[in-house]
């Protein structure tokens, strides 16, 4: 049998984190078109790139952030669903699924230290 050193991440974490590396992507590609806003998209890829590299490694103030963020991104798009298009559909639910996804699945609650182990 092999040992692994480090244990796997959970499904639904990884799943989360490429979520947040998908959102990262998106403003990234587009924010080299806009000239004043280039700053603030650059710090909020980096935020986010930051965030799921914090998921992956089971931090836990990583998963307090991504939640906050998330659940005031689904409550914003929600304020303002009238104005929102596709990409504003896309984003509440996507922020919906990453908020989900952290906090139901007891695998999820094991990596960031929430349950005890089983056995």
């Amino acid at each position: 049998m092999i040992e692994q050193s480090q244990p796997r991440v959970p499904v639904p974490v990884a799943v989360a984190a490429v979520i947040l590396l998908v959102g990262a992507a998106i403003p990234a590609s587009m924010m080299f078109a806009n000239g004043p806003s280039v700053v603030t998209g650059l710090i909020g890829v980096l935020l986010l790139l930051a965030l799921a590299y914090g998921l992956w490694r089971g931090s836990g103030r990583a998963r307090f952030w991504t939640t906050v963020l998330s659940t005031v991104s689904v409550g914003y798009g929600v304020v303002t669903i009238t104005e929102a298009g596709a990409s504003g559909l896309l984003q509440i639910v996507g922020a919906a699924v990453i908020v989900g996804l952290l906090l139901v699945p007891a695998s999820s609650r094991r990596w960031f230290h929430d349950l005890p182990a089983e056995g």
